[in-house]
């Protein structure tokens, strides 16, 4: 292959943050911890103004900016660090700039929807981002890039804090999405919190209670979540999950898979709301 064809390959378009069949790329985290009793996850419930899924119970996550795109033609940039983004690219099946927006989506969103940061100094990790909080503000109304947060304060986003994890493509509301899934270990000495106007409700839960809840009809779940949960229940330990994120299987699932038997609980159960 010519450099002339590598060139238009790999020509950054900070406009295209089209996915699979055009769906809008987004990106959300699966922050965990190894809680007293076992797995937890982080889950917000949304607020009932949000346009997609009101009410219901989600990870942190939202959809890629032209500003996570990288600001060189080629490069990974300054402010990453970790596994090469040409190898996140390869795990993830897009461009090395989508993988590079992508991963700096879900740092972002993980920041602005629960204060928890996946970067690194030259000093080491981020242990308390809670100092952080107003530039977290000023990145909540796109008053600043991440980028430029990132620089003010002499930090990278840690590619190896965020493991690929699963692939989903649905449309919400005549809008298609292409969403990727990361997992994550809550960095020593963060605390996450709900502070942030797109959740009424946040906290630590263990995915096997999430799922009860929804069967009794006290927890919304779509079916992509609902599907994590599922996953989750499966590992005891968030290094079992980090274990075996290095094989999951990030064929995008498009719609939904009412014929596949591993979602037949979901579509099979309409439990009573009461919420």
């Amino acid at each position: 292959m010519n450099n002339q064809i590598h060139d238009q390959l790999d020509a950054i378009d900070a406009s295209d943050t089209t996915g699979f069949n055009g769906g809008r790329m987004a990106a959300t985290v699966l922050l965990l911890r190894d809680g007293p009793d076992g797995l937890e996850v982080w889950v917000q419930e949304r607020v009932s103004t949000m346009r997609n899924y009101p009410g219901h119970a989600v990870f942190p996550g939202g959809g890629v900016d032209p500003r996570d795109f990288p600001p060189r033609s080629w490069d990974s940039g300054d402010l990453w660090a970790g596994k090469s983004v040409v190898a996140m690219a390869r795990r993830m099946g897009v461009t090395k700039y989508k993988a590079h927006a992508l991963v700096f989506a879900a740092a972002r969103e993980l920041f602005e929807e629960s204060g928890t940061l996946f970067a690194i100094r030259d000093d080491g990790t981020i242990s308390n981002a809670r100092r952080y909080h107003r530039e977290r503000r000023l990145l909540e109304s796109h008053t600043i890039s991440f980028t430029e947060f990132l620089s003010n304060n002499g930090m990278r986003v840690d590619a190896d804090m965020l493991l690929p994890w699963a692939r989903w493509v649905g449309q919400s509301k005549n809008h298609w999405f292409d969403t990727f899934f990361f997992v994550g270990l809550l960095p020593s000495g963060q605390e996450p919190d709900g502070d942030t106007h797109e959740a009424d409700d946040a906290g630590w839960f263990s995915p096997q209670l999430i799922l009860e809840g929804w069967r009794a009809g006290l927890v919304r779940l779509v079916v992509p979540t609902w599907a994590q949960m599922q996953r989750l229940c499966k590992y005891s330990t968030v290094q079992e999950v980090l274990d075996d994120a290095s094989s999951s299987d990030l064929r995008p699932v498009i719609g939904d898979p009412r014929d596949d038997p591993q979602y037949a609980e979901y579509f099979a159960t309409t439990p009573t709301e009461r919420i």
